[in-house]
């Protein structure tokens, strides 16, 4: 069996469509629906190392503020940060990369709570097997806020899968045969 930890990238589209920061104040989440705070670096086009800014965002949301800190990807207008709302959180990235666009997104899950439900999958591996579920791959995506389980079985785990894990991040099972 393959076991992955994987954080989808996904290259998704955020427009910005201001110049100015907006609020470092931001509303509930409802999962990555939009860009609830923008550096005023957004006005131009990217420049500078996003790739550093991402490095950077990571190192510090994972040491500082794991409650709430999601992941953060370089995305096609800028550096794109998903978090539970947090005003320090939102604090720091809009004072240290104010010359960066950096578009941050409201979370439902923090990398945290979808790294300890891709540990319960993994430790359920006896369980699921002998409940005819063969898990062929786990791997978690922060903008979605969901854990994956590849298996051929989906079908017949997946309210198997919404039993055992009704309450946290939830498992998506995607058709996916054995290395």
């Amino acid at each position: 069996m393959r076991r992955v930890l994987v954080v989808a990238l996904l290259l998704g589209l955020t427009a910005c469509t201001s110049a100015a920061p907006s609020s470092s104040a931001s509303p509930g989440g409802s999962g990555g629906s939009g860009a609830v705070v923008k550096t005023a670096g957004c006005g131009a086009s990217p420049s500078g190392d996003l790739v550093e800014v991402v490095s950077q965002i990571d190192a510090k949301g994972e040491a500082d503020f794991a409650a709430v800190f999601a992941g953060a990807r370089v995305g096609d207008d800028g550096v794109e940060v998903y978090r539970k709302p947090s005003a320090d959180l939102d604090k720091w990235i809009t004072g240290t990369f104010a010359a960066s666009c950096v578009l941050v997104h409201d979370a439902k899950f923090s990398a945290a709570e979808l790294a300890k439900r891709y540990q319960q999958v993994n430790d359920d591996n006896t369980y699921w097997a002998e409940q005819g579920v063969h898990v062929n791959s786990v791997s978690s995506d922060f903008v979605r806020g969901v854990v994956i389980v590849g298996t051929q079985e989906v079908d017949k785990g997946k309210p198997l899968f919404a039993a055992r894990y009704a309450d946290g991040p939830p498992v998506e099972l995607v058709d996916e045969a054995p290395a």
